[in-house]
């Protein structure tokens, strides 16, 4: 029957919300990195001429076509407990290991998979722009970062807004790699995937309103 109880259940254990808050964190997190790496790299792109540039476009895209938890196990496979970048700094160099598992890890792997989404939005808009405007400004002493500051980021507003939404929510609704190495940093998609299927018995009621709270929240955030 119709009830508001699985919501009053959510949002009055901290043990449930908690996982929301999480979720908020990593995601604001990985989309302030993102944008600042993909923005970066799109003008470095567009403003320079370099050897392997193609190539490095077509590597950068491609980074942004596989499945987030394939590239959180390819990092616990680099940096895990038993990674080969972990034994090597540990047994070789004597370096204390690297812990690639809970929100710094999942913030990694959210911010290299995605920049490339950040990268082929402003690269297209940096391809669009007048440049015109470039060359008053250059003409009137704004060069190198006044130009990317006082010039391109003002007309790149609408695209990194537009940028940072698909990132966020690609972000928020994520749980492979949380589940792979989120460990003890619970997160929104996760306790939603869990309850929907659990092998000690998961709540499909209880599932379906946190369903309905992760529709609301990106209704809200767009």
């Amino acid at each position: 029957h119709l009830s508001f109880n699985n919501f009053l259940n959510f949002f009055s254990k901290d043990y449930y919300f908690d996982t929301l808050l999480n979720s908020f964190k990593v995601s604001v997190t990985a989309t302030v990195l993102a944008l600042i790496v993909g923005t970066i790299l799109a003008y470095f792109f567009a403003m320079f001429q370099f050897k392997g540039k193609k190539l490095l476009q077509i590597l950068i895209i491609i980074a942004s076509m596989s499945a987030p938890f394939v590239g959180a196990y390819s990092w616990i496979l680099l940096l895990g407990r038993n990674g080969v970048i972990t034994k090597f700094l540990s047994n070789s160099l004597g370096l204390p290991k690297i812990d690639i598992y809970g929100f710094f890890g999942i913030v990694l792997v959210f911010t290299l998979q995605l920049f490339p989404l950040v990268f082929l939005y402003v690269s297209g808009a940096l391809k669009s722009m007048d440049n015109s405007l470039l060359e008053a400004a250059e003409s009137m002493g704004v060069k190198g970062v006044q130009r990317l500051t006082k010039i391109v980021l003002p007309l790149l507003v609408p695209t990194l807004l537009a940028a940072a939404l698909l990132v966020f929510m690609r972000a928020f609704s994520d749980f492979g790699t949380p589940m792979l190495i989120g460990e003890g940093y619970r997160t929104f998609p996760v306790l939603v995937y869990t309850q929907f299927i659990s092998e000690v018995g998961g709540n499909s009621a209880f599932a379906s309103a946190l369903a309905i709270i992760a529709i609301t929240i990106a209704l809200i955030i767009f």
